[in-house]
């Protein structure tokens, strides 16, 4: 008696097809692993053009330096630190002729994810500024929350003037106040 088959299945004992049965399995793994394959440069180039958005410390070291410029007879300075163990440390000074000098403790910190600039005006208290935007040779940094400044924004020119820019809100006005300096030698 004749066994009955399936309609277009040849039968087990026909050899062409228990071989293609046996190669199946490694066929479909064979394209699974292509199609991985395919996909992880793809991944890997994403998370390239990922990190080459998110800047890292190092890429601030343009800041580094002593910068400074005299207008109307206030002599003002900030000087950066090469980045280092996970900080960038700042000062910044302004002297007028007689008068006693204003200062600030600055730093730049990586945390976690992201870069934060941290003032502390007079040595006192600490604002963070977390990183909103930047460029090849720009950063800005701003903390919605705080009146004056309210965003930070340091931009290194052609010509090697550092511009400075700290903008917010006084006495319910808006405000801003900028400096250029040039590097020190």
């Amino acid at each position: 008696m004749a066994i009955p088959r399936e309609r277009g299945r040849p039968p087990a004992s026909d050899a062409r097809y228990s071989v293609g049965m046996k190669l199946l399995p490694a066929a479909l793994l064979l394209a699974a692993s292509a199609l991985v394959s395919f996909a992880v440069p793809a991944s890997r180039a994403e998370e390239a053009a990922r990190a080459a958005q998110d800047p890292r410390l190092d890429d601030l070291a343009w800041m580094a330096g002593h910068w400074s410029a005299e207008v109307d007879g206030v002599r003002t300075e900030e000087a950066w630190l090469a980045p280092g163990g996970g900080l960038m440390l700042g000062v910044n000074r302004a002297a007028a002729k007689g008068r006693r000098a204003s200062f600030e403790y600055l730093r730049i910190e990586e945390r976690r994810d992201e870069l934060v600039y941290i003032a502390s005006p007079g040595g006192k208290g600490a604002t963070d500024f977390p990183l909103a935007d930047f460029g090849e040779r720009f950063v800005l940094f701003e903390n919605p929350a705080h009146d004056f400044p309210r965003t930070l924004r340091y931009e290194l020119d052609d010509q090697g003037t550092l511009h400075v820019r700290a903008a917010g809100e006084e006495g319910g006005k808006e405000r801003a106040l900028e400096w250029h300096w040039t590097r020190e030698p």
